[in-house]
């Protein structure tokens, strides 16, 4: 099993959840990108699914947007964890104090234009595969409850588990990939 797992904003390729996958044995390919630039970074990550045809992709918060979007684009399976569902909106807050980077420890600086760059997530159920998400139930950076109404807008299966924002449980997050590719479409 090969996962694309993308990273959320500030973070990296290199990120804790990726090493935890590796760790358990599992061929991981995360590549590095910079979430806050849409078209950039789309293009970047379609070209890496379309070069390693994995067989899920795993997106965290900012990557959980671009794996939506992937998914819209090439219907694979897909899990989604705390996903930024809406970043022209969610992102907003960092027009008055910008979001750090973690790899570099410089902030991230966002326009307006940046903002408005953003693609709404469409409905994009697909017979082939799967997809689903998680929510972070003590998530304190996108709400839950806001998580939920939109997926269940978009009728997309999640589960709530007890977590942060961040990934807090690396068997956990495996079981919750062995099921979304072990599920028929």
């Amino acid at each position: 099993m090969k996962i694309l797992y993308l990273h959320g904003l500030g973070s990296s390729g290199q990120s804790s959840t990726v090493q935890g996958l590796k760790a358990a044995g599992l061929e991981v390919v995360a590549p590095d990108y910079k979430p806050q630039h849409f078209t950039e970074s789309l293009q970047q990550l379609a070209a890496q699914v379309e070069a390693e045809q994995p067989d899920i992709l795993v997106g965290t918060s900012m990557g959980g947007y671009y794996a939506l979007k992937l998914n819209e684009r090439y219907g694979l399976n897909t899990l989604v964890v705390n996903a930024c569902f809406d970043p022209a909106t969610l992102l907003r807050h960092y027009l008055r104090t910008p979001a750090m980077d973690y790899v570099t420890n410089q902030p991230i600086l966002f326009d307006q234009p940046m903002l408005d760059a953003f693609e709404a997530v469409k409905s994009s159920r697909n017979s082939r595969a799967q997809l689903r998400a998680i929510v972070g139930t003590r998530d304190d950076v996108i709400n839950p409850d806001a998580q939920r109404q939109f997926f269940r807008q978009q009728g997309i299966e999640w589960h709530d588990v007890n977590w942060g924002h961040r990934v807090e449980d690396i068997p956990l997050l495996i079981q919750h990939i062995e099921r979304v590719i072990q599920s028929p479409g």
